[in-house]
């Protein structure tokens, strides 16, 4: 009995006919167009995200500029002798007897260091 029924309801099925052909290209179709929508959008996003960096990187460099300019201004002389008298110190360059001047290793001149480092040293410890 169990046969016929199973005969019975094959029957009353009704196939459609779909070539596997056309739902391959239409999920490449649609697997194709989703993923430029998001690429699309993804690199509208990275450009905006560019232009906002120039932005931040243009004004870095304006206030570099700018305080690279005032710090350059403070330490001109002029500048740098009215701020010593505006703080009260009392600052002056040091003798000539009293400055190191170092050379590489090999010039002649480093006897020459050596001996005024020495006698720089000298000079501390008797003051």
């Amino acid at each position: 009995m169990r046969k016929k029924q199973t005969r019975k309801s094959r029957k009353t099925e009704v196939r459609i006919p779909f070539p596997m052909v056309l739902a391959n290209i239409l999920v490449f179709v649609a697997v194709f167009g989703l993923s430029y929508v998001w690429l699309c959008a993804r690199s509208e996003m990275l450009g905006r995200e560019i232009k906002r960096l120039e932005t931040v990187q243009r004004d870095t460099r304006r206030r570099l500029i700018s305080e690279q300019d005032r710090w350059a201004n403070l330490l001109a002389p002029a500048n740098f002798d009215r701020a010593l008298k505006r703080y009260h110190l009392a600052m002056t360059l040091p003798d000539e007897h009293r400055i190191v001047r170092v050379r590489r290793r090999g010039d002649d001149t480093s006897a020459v260091a050596l001996a005024a480092a020495n006698r720089l040293h000298r000079t501390m410890n008797e003051l």
